[in-house]
C-alpha cells in the first residue's frame, strides 16, 4: 500500500533572504516525527497559507492564533475553518511563543541571560510574543530578534520534547503526523 504524500502548510515567508523559515521547522519536526515527514511549504501571510491548506489533498495547517488559546473557536469560524479542524494546529499565540518557553535556548544563542527578562508566566499567555522577544533581545551582540533570521536558528535548538509536553497543538500536530 503506497502512502499518500502529507503537505504541512506553515504561516510565514517563504524568502530565504535572511533565513530558511521552512529548514528550521524541518529539524524541529523530525526531532518527534517518526517514519515519513510531510512536505513542508511556507505560506507567506496566513490568509494565502490557508487558501493553499483548504485547496491541497492530504494536507495540514499549522498558523499562528495571535491570541491565548481560549480564541481557537473564534479564528476557526473566522477563517472558514469549521470543517477542517482537525486538520488545523495553531502556534499559540506566535511561534515566539514556542522560543520565549525555552529560555535556556535564547540564553545560549543570544549568549546573554535572555530568561531574567522572560515573564514567570504561561508562555502561550504571552501577548505578542514576537514583540517581547524583539524587545528583550534589542541590545544583545547579536542584535534585535529578527522573525526569519534568528526565529529559523531558534526553531531548529528547541526540544520538541518539551515543546510536545508544553503545547497542547504541538503534541496533536505530531500525534496526528504520526498516525501516517
Amino acid at each position: 500500500m503506497v502512502k499518500n504524500v502529507v503537505y504541512l502548510f506553515i504561516e510565514g515567508t517563504r524568502d530565504t533572504s535572511n533565513g530558511d523559515l521552512r529548514e528550521g521547522f524541518r529539524k524541529l519536526l523530525e526531532q518527534k516525527v517518526k517514519g515519513i515527514m510531510p512536505r513542508i511549504s511556507m505560506g507567506d501571510g496566513k490568509k494565502q497559507t490557508i487558501d493553499k491548506f483548504i485547496h491541497t489533498d492530504h494536507a495540514k495547517l499549522l498558523c499562528d492564533l495571535d491570541n491565548p488559546p481560549e480564541h481557537v473557536e473564534v479564528d476557526l469560524h473566522e477563517y472558514g475553518l469549521m470543517d477542517h479542524r482537525d486538520k488545523v494546529f495553531y502556534m499559540i499565540q506566535e511561534m515566539e511563543a514556542w522560543i520565549l518557553s525555552q529560555p535556556d535556548v535564547l540564553n545560549k544563542f543570544y549568549g546573554e541571560e535572555i530568561s531574567r527578562k522572560i515573564p514567570k508566566k504561561q508562555a502561550a499567555l504571552i501577548t505578542e510574543p514576537d514583540k517581547k522577544l524583539q524587545e528583550f533581545t534589542k541590545s544583545t551582540r547579536k542584535g534585535k530578534y529578527h522573525k526569519v533570521r534568528h526565529g529559523a536558528q531558534l526553531l531548529q535548538m528547541l526540544d520538541a520534547g518539551q515543546l510536545y509536553a508544553d503545547f497542547e497543538d504541538f503534541k496533536r500536530l505530531i500525534d496526528d503526523l504520526n498516525k501516517q
